[in-house]
């Protein structure tokens, strides 16, 4: 006997939905657990990443020299080295003066250029220094072996103040220097010496004028500047070229005492004309300075002048031997920098 026996397939599923249902969302709720750890996993290790790198970073940039730091230790040091004051650098233009200063504060001064010619010399100088300009620039007078250089330092260097005496010159080196600096829009000073006269340039430097006068001078090397730049107790006396007459005029017009110099920057390259005894008794230096072409044709240092310094045991310095002469004045001593 067969027994045939009728399921009800629908009846069936219908009581057998709630739990495969149920399979069904365990299934699902652990595939999106399993995902989420796995998306956690790769969050973490992303971020790990992310750390290290930007901590590596940091590092590398703590230890990497800033551009400020690489362009500045140089300087530090050199400071360090030398010690603050008074920069007084007496440049070897050959036959010519050009005389670089620079006050504790920074404040850069050029006293003459030299000739024409020496102006790649004074360029490269200024530039190994960092000068990207000049605060003041001072022409001692106007004679080409002093000028020359300057008219192209006023084309390519800043120039905040530019002083020379007021005494014009017949060439045409001193008309292109007139060009430059009206080129340049520079403002130009032409005092005379008096008792209370000055070239303004930094508070704590003071650059005093000792001649020359409103007088007709016969040589005109004697319408130099004769300058005394004073750091507290210690001086430089700069005289461009000029000569005996002009040291006589300027002692009678003024106290001795302005003439007390620690350096003296010997007047005319040197020449037995400048730098008389009388002079030599007021300034009472214990360096001096000569600028000077070697082998120069006008045959400077005079051997007389140079007797005169070494009786009174001076220091001698000559750019024509020694190259550019360097003086530091800290306020008490002076320190030649060679």
């Amino acid at each position: 006997m067969i027994v045939r026996m009728d399921y009800d397939w629908n009846r069936l599923s219908e009581e057998n939905e709630p739990e495969q249902r149920k399979k069904r969302n365990n299934r699902i709720l652990l595939v999106a657990i399993l995902l989420f750890v796995l998306a956690a996993a790769a969050l973490c290790i992303t971020l790990f990443k992310g750390a290290s790198a930007s901590d590596a970073s940091d590092a590398a940039e703590t230890a990497r020299p800033t551009a400020e730091t690489t362009q500045q230790a140089p300087a530090a040091a050199e400071q360090t080295d030398a010690g603050e004051g008074l920069t007084v650098a007496f440049l070897d233009v050959g036959q010519g003066d050009s005389i670089f200063l620079e006050s504790p504060s920074g404040k850069t001064m050029l006293v003459d250029g030299g000739p024409q010619s020496a102006f790649e010399t004074v360029s490269a100088y200024l530039d190994a220094r960092n000068v990207v300009g000049l605060d003041v620039v001072v022409a001692s007078h106007l004679h080409a072996d002093h000028i020359g250089g300057l008219i192209q330092i006023i084309d390519v260097y800043p120039v905040g103040a530019f002083y020379y005496p007021p005494f014009d010159a017949e060439s045409e080196t001193y008309f292109d220097l007139l060009d430059a600096l009206s080129e340049s829009e520079t403002a130009v000073y032409s005092p005379l010496a008096a008792a209370n006269s000055f070239i303004d340039w930094d508070d704590d430097v003071t650059v005093r004028i000792l001649s020359p006068y409103d007088t007709v001078y016969d040589d005109f090397n004697d319408t130099s500047y004769i300058l005394n730049v004073t750091y507290k107790d210690t001086s430089v006396l700069l005289t461009g070229d000029a000569t005996a007459l002009a040291e006589t005029l300027a002692l009678k017009a003024l106290p001795n005492e302005y003439f007390r110099a620690d350096v003296l920057k010997v007047g005319h390259h040197g020449s037995d004309g400048s730098t008389s005894l009388k002079f030599l008794d007021a300034v009472d230096p214990s360096v001096a300075v000569i600028s000077c072409g070697l082998d120069n044709e006008y045959g400077h240092p005079d051997e007389d002048l140079l007797s005169r310094l070494e009786s009174r045991g001076i220091a001698v310095y000559r750019t024509d031997l020694d190259g550019t002469v360097t003086l530091l004045l800290d306020g008490t001593n002076v320190k030649v920098i060679q």
